[in-house]
């Protein structure tokens, strides 16, 4: 007979994957994730130069998909776990190496760079897990240049209240409520789209998810 599920270790390895437990959290959450965090990136729209941040990379294996974009892109990847930054640094080690890519640890509160170093920033479902939004919102309107463009990419809370591990530390959003909480904290948006797309869940369950991404942008007088 299966073990039961603990739920509750499932949504702390989804918020920060941490040892083999999360190594292998991380390796799911690729697949779980992949088509939504490349949909995310292309709404970047990127052509090349820009400097990119991904708040949440976990193990960072869409950094190429990033890089592929254009010529002369700069990324960089800032994660709460220790275990992801050291396996991201792995997995792009020549990234690296070619001073292409980047990997830093970072509390989750505050972002260790000047203002206005970013052309553009997004995250795909950290979102529930932001402690405080007002904080880390403002680090990120921070960072980014005026003008410049935040992607933010989640889950809806009609689909993920029918999960058993959100119960557990997540905070959920409709899109509404997300676009409130970006114009509330100072963002100009620029559009929604909400679409459902096929993927298997973390309890490793085929499911039809429906997704937000949000473009806003740092208003250019800020």
């Amino acid at each position: 007979m299966d073990e039961p599920i603990d739920f509750s270790a499932v949504a702390a390895q989804l918020a920060r994957p941490e040892g083999e437990a999360g190594i292998k959290a991380a390796e799911q959450m690729n697949t779980s994730n992949a088509e939504m965090t490349k949909h995310t990136i292309d709404l970047l729209a990127l052509k090349g130069r820009e400097i990119v941040l991904e708040i949440g990379p976990g193990n960072g294996r869409f950094a190429e998909y990033v890089l592929s974009k254009g010529p002369g892109i700069q990324y960089t990847g800032v994660d709460i776990s220790a275990t992801m930054v050291q396996t991201a640094r792995q997995i792009n080690g020549h990234l690296i190496d070619a001073g292409q890519a980047d990997f830093i640890q970072v509390d989750g509160q505050h972002l260790p760079f000047p203002e206005s170093t970013f052309t553009h920033v997004f995250t795909v479902n950290t979102l529930y897990f932001w402690e405080n939004p007002a904080v880390q919102l403002a680090e990120t309107k921070r960072i980014l240049t005026p003008g410049g463009t935040f992607c933010l990419a989640i889950a809806s809370k009609a689909f993920m209240k029918q999960l058993p591990f959100t119960a557990y530390g997540f905070t959920l959003y409709t899109p509404e409520t997300a676009q409130q909480l970006l114009l509330a904290n100072g963002f100009a948006l620029v559009d929604t789209t909400v679409r459902a797309h096929k993927t298997v869940s973390a309890s490793k369950q085929e499911v039809m998810r429906e997704e937000i991404f949000i473009r806003c942008q740092r208003p250019a007088h800020t």
